[in-house]
């Protein structure tokens, strides 16, 4: 998303096609503009907070298979919680017709709880899981906004933005990005296969971008042209694992479109544990010149481990077929 108000663009947007956008504005969050005279990706309304009903369970390893529940309203519940202000703080949001209660974002969080984090599990099934995957993709925007003053309130509790990292999954990576750009100074956003759907081709105000945090990270497992990702190069590091387009082992099975788009969740969960070292061997200007490429020298590491220090750029890689993927 650009750094501009989104209010700004849109009312301007209108202006210039002779039409006003509608608008709708929930409790405290931004006012938000869909239809016609707003970007083609906002035509959709999104829903309420409540209609979504949007959630947050706080991990720590004093609970680690014990969620405790924060209320961004209820400054108390943070309190009198595990939560220290003193460490840094992991979201993981889930995508479309998915729980935070599934066994890959489980195992990703106990990882995460591993390392002396805070984890908040954000969810948001109820909006995630709508017939219409436009409604659930517009409630993304709520989501994210509402991720934003929940951060703004453990800021005031004496958590630093810049040790927030937010980690996405498909549409999850999109909610990222809406939650980024709503509070400037976030540390960090990792994308683990964005969505394509209504986001591939996209300007930076509807996608995840690297404008939404000082540092972005994106991992690309299903591209292809009916996967459910997208190839679209959005942060300062994207990576694309074996071209990021489909993964070795999921090729024939049943479900092969669902297995390249959860693999981005298993590649950044396998390297959270430091013995699983994802190193590009690639650097390229864009995706679309894979694999004419250069050899990378000192790449940076793809996963938990990357670091904006070692440049920016889309980075390739291969992986094995199975745990452990690294190889």
């Amino acid at each position: 998303m650009g750094s501009l108000s989104l209010a700004v663009v849109f009312l301007a947007a209108a202006i210039i096609q002779g039409c006003q956008a509608d608008s709708v504005q929930y409790d405290d969050l931004d006012r938000l503009y869909y239809g016609d005279g707003a970007p083609a990706c906002h035509h959709f309304k999104p829903e309420s907070p409540d209609a979504i009903v949007i959630r947050y369970w706080l991990y720590t390893n004093n609970n680690k298979y014990s969620p405790q529940e924060l209320d961004r309203y209820d400054a108390s519940s943070i309190t009198n919680s595990n939560f220290q202000s003193s460490r840094d703080t992991k979201f993981i949001i889930h995508g479309y017709t998915d729980e935070y209660t599934s066994s890959w974002f489980q195992s990703m969080k106990n990882a995460l709880v591993d390392k002396n984090t805070n984890v908040i599990m954000v969810d948001w099934e109820e909006g995630a899981a709508r017939v219409n995957y436009a409604q659930s993709r517009a409630n993304t925007r709520v989501v994210g906004q509402d991720i934003g003053k929940l951060i703004e309130v453990l800021n005031s509790k004496g958590a630093s933005y810049s040790s927030m990292h937010i980690i996405g999954h498909s549409l999850g990576a999109h909610t990222a990005g809406y939650a980024g750009e709503s509070r400037s100074g976030i540390g960090r956003l990792t994308g683990l296969d964005p969505a394509g759907a209504e986001f591939t081709g996209y300007d930076s105000e509807c996608t995840i971008d690297k404008s939404d945090a000082t540092f972005v990270d994106n991992i690309h497992t299903d591209g292809e042209l009916t996967g459910a990702g997208l190839l679209d190069q959005l942060g300062h590091q994207d990576f694309y694992p074996n071209g990021g387009e489909s993964q070795p082992g999921c090729e024939g099975t049943s479900i092969t479109a669902a297995c390249d788009h959860m693999r981005a969740v298993y590649l950044f969960t396998e390297s959270i544990y430091s013995s699983c070292n994802f190193s590009p061997t690639m650097k390229c200007t864009n995706w679309s010149s894979y694999p004419n490429c250069n050899s990378c020298g000192t790449c940076p590491e793809m996963g938990y481990g990357a670091l904006q220090s070692k440049g920016e750029g889309a980075y390739y890689l291969t992986t094995d077929d199975g745990s452990p993927y690294c190889n």
